[in-house]
């Protein structure tokens, strides 16, 4: 039992580490823009996972992001750039 606990807390940790661009990403489409594609930060996250995944740069994404100042048709150029796609 203990094993299993470790092996989960080692887990979530790890991932934790991973997902760092994808906090920040997320935390702006969300929180600061509320792109309609993401109505919550776990739908965010997922798709986010799924993007890293997939090769995307998420860092470079996140500062197209920014630059498109929450401006929805702008985030799509950003999507269609970096090979996003928030409908999965």
């Amino acid at each position: 039992m203990r094993l299993c606990l470790s092996l989960l807390l080692l887990a979530g940790c790890a991932q934790q580490v991973a997902s760092t661009s994808c906090d920040f990403t997320c935390n702006e489409l969300v929180t600061t823009c509320a792109y309609p594609a993401f109505p919550t930060r776990d739908t965010c996250l997922q798709g986010c996972a799924y993007w890293e995944e997939s090769g995307v740069n998420v860092d470079s994404y996140l500062a197209c992001v920014q630059d498109a100042a929450c401006n929805t048709f702008q985030i799509l150029e950003c999507e269609h750039e970096f090979g996003v796609s928030s409908a999965q």
